[in-house]
């Protein structure tokens, strides 16, 4: 798997299709300089070559992935918004997807990895 198009068909229904879509558009809308990359056969998206979200559909849900840093920093948030959590944060799809929380976790990644030089965080 190495494209969006067949990426965008493992996701459950239609309109978690228009709300997968919406996110990455909105994303690209306000982070310009974040590049989509296909690793480990799910979107990730990069800034300078370093990792800031990835991505993957279940049945019952989306995970992203964060860096582990961002995750501790953001478990509050997380835990208030009432979303499950482990190494990945669980966005269910019985749920409004909560892109403030995104934007908010990928505006401190950025910040967190502007002088990064390397994929993760070290």
């Amino acid at each position: 798997m190495g494209s969006l198009a067949e990426w965008y068909q493992r996701i459950p229904t239609p309109d978690d299709l228009t709300r997968v879509e919406s996110l990455f558009a909105n994303m690209q809308a306000q982070f310009p300089q974040l590049k989509l990359e296909f690793k480990w056969n799910q979107p990730m998206f990069t800034d300078h070559g370093t990792f800031i979200m990835g991505f993957n559909p279940s049945k019952k849900h989306l995970a992203v992935a964060i860096e582990p840093q961002t995750m501790t920093r953001f478990i509050p948030q997380i835990d208030k918004a009432g979303y499950d959590h482990s190494q990945i944060i669980r966005f269910p799809w019985h749920k409004p997807l909560d892109e403030q929380l995104i934007h908010d976790l990928i505006a401190y990644t950025i910040d967190q990895k502007k002088d990064a030089t390397t994929f993760w965080q070290r």
